[in-house]
Parts: structure tokens; sequence; C-alpha cells
């Protein structure tokens, strides 16, 4: 009986991935390996000025998702909806990267993820918990970013909405 427990904890997981993957419309999103995500978030937090930075709430400590969008391509990430504002302080960059991989609500995993087109082209980094995301093509330069949804406390309290 104390095997079946981590079972499904296991096709949980799987399951959630799988849904990130196919609901990424034509863009896709892939989760980075644990052992590159330590690494790869104090280099984005180092080079914020590098970056077109999005974050998805209600405020900056009220939050579900981060993008990051390299400024030196050609290419870029739109984010679409209201909950969507930019910001280009760094310390409000931090706190809110520090927010989303620190929340425990229910549901809600943190993790970090690349943004490619079809082609496998890169267009930047998602930090969130949750596994829906749809990302679409606007050009040749410029995916959309779509269907995040809003801050897990605020899910967690209002499900499916008010």
């Amino acid at each position: 009986m104390k095997h079946i427990l981590p079972k499904y904890i296991i096709l949980a997981v799987l399951l959630m991935s799988f849904s990130l993957l196919s609901c990424a419309g034509h863009g896709r999103v892939s989760m980075m390996p644990r052992h590159e995500t330590d690494a790869l978030v104090e280099n984005l937090l180092s080079q914020t000025d590098q970056y077109v930075v999005h974050y998805h709430g209600n405020s900056q400590k009220l939050v579900s998702g981060i993008l990051f969008d390299p400024k030196e391509d050609e290419r870029q990430l739109r984010p679409e909806g209201s909950m969507w504002q930019e910001t280009s302080d760094p310390e409000a960059i931090a706190v809110i990267v520090f927010t989303i991989l620190t929340t425990s609500e229910p549901n809600y995993f943190p993790n970090v993820y690349q943004i490619t087109d079809p082609d496998g082209t890169f267009y930047g980094y998602l930090i969130t918990g949750w596994t829906g995301v749809a990302i679409k093509p606007v050009d040749e330069q410029t995916l959309k970013v779509y269907g995040l949804k809003g801050p897990p406390e605020y899910e967690d309290r209002y499900p499916g909405g008010r």
C-alpha cells in the first residue's frame, strides 16, 4: 500500500508537465533542469538590464509569473492581458522572483521555463508555478503569451475566478 502513493505523485507530476507542454499552443515552454535553475535565476537577477521584464499579478507581491525577454535579439515576447505589468527595477524583480519561487500554495509548483518558437528558436524565460500557458506566434519575430492564471493566493481563495 505504501508504494501506491508515490505512483500517484509521479503520475500527477507527469500529467502536469504534459499539460503545460500541450497548452503551449504554437510556441513551446520547456522546464529547465533543476541543476541549472539556481544559476539561471542568479544570472537573470544580476542582469535585469539585459531583459524586458513583465510580471503577471495584482501587485509586485501578489504575482503568478514573470517573463524575461532578452533585449539584444530581434525577437519579442508580447504578454497579453490586463494583469501583465512591465518593470525594470532590479529590486522589484528580485522580490517578484523570490515571491514566485517560495510560494507554497496548493497546485502551484514554481519552476523556470524556457520559451521557444515551433522551430526551437529561443525567445526568453518564464518563471511560474502554473502549468497552463498558451503561446502563439504573431509574426516571424513575435510570440504572444496568454492564459496564465492569477496569483495563486487569489486562485486558492476564489477557485475559477470571482
